[in-house]
């Protein structure tokens, strides 16, 4: 019987094939600046939840329907928003986990609209969201 010995280029693509797959699987990858558009009208915002990969440079492209304030909670990161213009949100995704985003509206004239509401929600925050940041 005549068994071949493998070719040292045979083992070559074997062995860059078995680095491609493991690399694959292992997720990694080098962090990406993302560019994304977040929309909140109503009190709704779209996409509800938006995931990115730890380390990414994310920028959420904001625009709402209503004025107000902006908040991504545990990174602790808020923005001013103002009704119909397209605010950047930017913000590179450190912490891994899922993070609820609130939106807080200001009436056109400037008061709070959740003046003389209950206070059940923390200070008229309405949740619209979440971030769900992945491990590289």
């Amino acid at each position: 019987m005549n068994i071949k010995k493998p070719t040292l280029t045979a083992l070559l693509v074997a062995v860059g094939l078995i680095a491609m797959i493991a690399a694959a699987a292992c997720g990694g990858g080098d962090p990406e600046e993302l560019d994304l558009p977040v929309s909140i009208t109503g009190g709704v915002m779209e996409p509800g939840t938006i995931k990115v990969k730890q380390g990414d440079m994310v920028t959420f492209k904001i625009q709402a329907d209503q004025g107000g304030e902006f908040h991504l909670h545990t990174y602790d990161i808020e923005a001013d928003i103002p009704a119909a213009t397209v605010t950047d949100f930017y913000f590179v995704a450190e912490a891994t986990g899922r993070f609820k985003i609130t939106y807080h509206p200001v009436a056109e004239d400037g008061h709070d609209e959740a003046e003389g509401h209950d206070e059940e929600d923390e200070a008229g925050e309405i949740e619209v969201g979440f971030l769900e940041v992945q491990p590289r």
